[in-house]
């Protein structure tokens, strides 16, 4: 049999039934993930909050000792709060001016993304 690479028909009916195969196994993989991504992904939830406490991460110079254990390549200006429908305590990240004009039992209004299974908060900003 001589086979021309570019026409399916002279291919083996083997060899077409295992590229079907593996077509529909691709197909049903890709379906599960996106189920998976759909069933497990994170809630988007909003509240209120009250600040207690500040903390700034100054940026990290190249060959610079660092006292910190959190250096980055950027400032970092955070605020703790504690939402108070669940009572638990967060960091959240601010710009400078924001940061700045927050004191400590500021009452602020917060949204974050909670993960469904572990709880795991996530992108939380101060509104």
């Amino acid at each position: 049999m001589v086979s021309n690479p570019g026409n399916a028909a002279t291919l083996p009916a083997r060899t077409l039934r295992k590229f079907h195969i593996e077509e529909i196994d691709c197909t049903r993989c890709l379906f599960a993930l996106l189920l998976i991504t759909g069933l497990c992904g994170c809630e988007k939830k909003a509240g209120e909050a009250v600040v207690i406490g500040k903390d700034y991460v100054a940026a990290a110079k190249q060959g610079e000792e660092l006292n910190d254990e959190r250096p980055t390549n950027h400032e970092q200006w955070i605020v703790k709060v504690r939402i108070l429908d669940n009572s638990r305590a967060i960091q959240v990240r601010a710009d400078r001016g924001q940061w700045e004009k927050l004191r400590v039992n500021d009452r602020v209004k917060v949204t974050y993304r909670t993960g469904k299974y572990t709880g795991t908060i996530w992108d939380a900003e101060i509104k």
